[in-house]
């Protein structure tokens, strides 16, 4: 359970920073993502919620978590690592964001399991595609680890939503 936490921490770390830096009003500029772009079908492209801020806050949490592996005594490459698994995570949201619009899902409403899988599959994709996890760990974020972050993401994200909702960093507790 140790080395799964280990492998996800920079992707969970990476999804909570937006929620922590904006809900909070630490960063007060929202400039969104999609550029207000509308398409065809006349929905915004990701909405309102997908911000620069927040992607990049997002992808500084992941490196964040690779500078602390680092100085834990492993490789230097970790900060790589929480820089592909935080990108991940957050691209990983965006498509969320961009299947939700698309089903006419309003922005800040909920689409279990999606909401608690994308940031998690997307940041495995990338880890996996670049080796990192290998050249970082000597041992690779294999099916059987992310078979358990999966259960333990379905369990903790809903959890930490509502202690962000609790904190008033979102306003509702999904």
């Amino acid at each position: 359970m140790l080395d799964t936490l280990k492998f996800i921490l920079p992707a969970l770390i990476a999804n909570a920073f937006p929620v922590i830096f904006l809900g909070s009003g630490l960063i007060k500029v929202r400039t969104p993502i999609d550029l207000n772009i509308v398409l065809p079908d006349g929905k915004r492209l990701l909405g309102p919620n997908k911000t620069v801020e927040g992607f990049l806050v997002g992808v500084l949490g992941g490196v964040l978590v690779g500078f602390c592996y680092y100085f834990l005594g492993y490789s230097y490459l970790t900060i790589m690592y929480g820089l592909i698994s935080g990108l991940g995570a957050m691209i990983g949201d965006i498509v969320n964001s961009f299947i939700k619009r698309r089903l006419n899902i309003p922005s800040g409403e909920p689409l279990v399991p999606l909401d608690q899988l994308s940031f998690i599959i997307v940041a495995y994709g990338l880890v996996r595609l670049t080796n990192i996890d290998y050249l970082c760990f000597n041992m690779g974020f294999s099916l059987k680890y992310l078979s358990l972050a999966i259960v333990m993401v379905m369990i903790l994200h809903p959890m930490s939503n509502l202690v962000a909702y609790i904190l008033k960093l979102k306003d509702k507790p999904w």
